[in-house]
């Protein structure tokens, strides 16, 4: 645990950090057996501070710390690393945070910074939220900011270029093009009204970027990616300079700017914008094509709630989204009644028709007190059709993203895998299931060498041997 506490809801209990790097070879496996033919690592990153922030925004914000399990002929070994972006660096050096959070960006003393640091760059680079494996590299993802290249080993190798002179910006989503399979990156500006889209070729370098115009300067975290179009969903989260200069925050909630829904064509052509009563989408399932029409599933929010200024709103939901591009017209259906994040598939279908989304949910078994958002304990398994949900409720213990570990080449014949905090034991233990009978008892539970905090986003990295 963090030698430091704090009374954001956010950072502590199961999402307080943890300051210790560990190693540890051959893990305990507490119930079933893990799956012989399992070849590769589940890394997952979080935000997890090193220090005290001077303020905190979560899901916005922190210190990127990616916890790894690798497997090998039946056993698993463990590994966590910070990623030692140059912000890290300068905190570690100073003994303390010295950088403002992203709603109230404070200035660095000059003293901290090196003649390559920019002193302008008020806001933090964290890569804290998601990690991409392409052309072999692992990569760490912030919010807005460089990506971070780390070793398969974690550890930090530094800024990525992609081919060229100059660290590139990129989202905390990235969508490999189910055809090309090159990688697409979005990269919104806090100021303009613009984001830039990265296409990244197979060898991980920088191949084209190319302009959209929003109505406003807007978060974007997600977007879809079918084999012709790229989607954005631009709902009215809103950068304010202005009003953080004032006193207000930087990331404004502006609903009667509606929300803008945009079908770009990967070929160039004309852009088609649908206009949509204000929501909010953090994460997509996924994006696919049907006849004329584009299918996108994913978590809907009646509004951004993040930051001080929360009200009152109805939980988030999974939707299904079906776009008429030639008609410009949308039409929404709810997929499941629970309150959901963090809806995964499949990979291997990303971009292409699938059928099951895998997502995490609340249940009255977890019996902490008032926890805090992003708080789960439940897996569901939705078929989008037959419309039945299949659950595995883990009781009283936190549970995050299901990170789907293909074993065949049916969409559904694999495994799941999330760590699973129990706050009263003090342990965190990796799930596996299987993803077809997500009810049944889970493959295999192991025990890992220390507590591991509620994170974001995870992938699977198969051994290339």
């Amino acid at each position: 645990m963090a030698s430091w506490q704090s009374d954001n809801p956010h950072l502590r209990g199961a999402f307080a950090p943890v300051s210790e790097e560990v190693e540890e070879a051959d893990l305990e496996v507490i119930a079933g057996q893990i799956p012989p033919e399992l070849c590769g690592a589940y890394m997952r990153n979080g935000p997890n501070p090193q220090f005290a922030p001077i303020s905190y925004t979560y899901p916005l914000e922190g210190d990127g710390m990616v916890h790894a399990v690798y497997f090998s002929e039946g056993r698993a070994r463990y590994k966590n690393r910070y990623v030692r972006t140059r912000a890290f660096e300068i905190e570690r050096a100073a003994g303390r945070a010295v950088f403002g959070g992203i709603m109230s960006p404070v200035p660095i003393d000059p003293k901290l910074l090196s003649p390559s640091d920019d002193p302008e760059n008020l806001f933090k680079e964290g890569a804290f939220i998601g990690l991409v494996h392409h052309d072999q590299r692992l990569f760490a993802l912030g919010e807005v900011e460089p990506a971070y290249e780390m070793t398969m080993e974690l550890e930090t190798v530094g800024k990525w270029t992609a081919g060229t002179t100059e660290p590139v910006q990129v989202g905390a989503h990235t969508r490999l093009h189910p055809g090309s399979q090159e990688l697409f990156a979005l990269a919104y500006d806090l100021v303009s009204p613009q984001v830039s889209v990265h296409c990244i070729d197979a060898n991980a370098n920088l191949k084209r970027t190319f302009q959209v115009t929003l109505p406003a300067p807007s978060m974007i975290h997600d977007f879809v990616l079918t084999n012709q179009y790229l989607v954005l969903v631009i709902g009215p989260a809103v950068w304010d300079f202005q009003a953080a200069m004032q006193g207000g925050e930087m990331l404004q909630w502006r609903p009667e700017l509606g929300t803008h829904i945009g079908v770009v064509p990967l070929d160039g052509g004309p852009e088609t914008w649908i206009e949509a009563d204000p929501f909010f989408v953090f994460h997509f399932a996924n994006g696919f094509e049907r006849g004329s029409k584009i299918i996108v599933d994913f978590v809907e929010h009646e509004r951004l709630n993040v930051g001080t200024a929360l009200e009152p709103h109805q939980p988030p939901h999974l939707q299904r989204m079906m776009i008429d591009p030639q008609a410009r017209t949308v039409a929404r259906e709810r997929l499941v009644d629970d309150a959901v994040e963090f809806p995964r598939i499949n990979d291997h279908f990303v971009g292409r028709e699938n059928r099951f989304i895998y997502v995490p949910t609340l249940t009255d078994t977890l019996l902490a007190e008032s926890p805090p958002s992003a708080s789960f304990n439940c897996l569901i398994r939705v078929d989008t059709e037959t419309g039945t949900h299949l659950r595995h409720d883990f009781g009283n213990r936190f549970a995050g993203e299901a990170v789907f570990i293909g074993r065949e080449s049916g969409e559904d014949e694999g495994y799941l895998a999330t760590f699973l905090d129990d706050q009263e034991a003090g342990t965190t233990d990796l799930a596996l299931l299987d993803a077809a009978d997500i009810e049944a008892d889970p493959v295999a539970l192991i025990r890992m060498p220390q507590r591991v905090p509620q994170g974001l986003h995870g992938i699977w990295v198969p051994d290339s041997k």
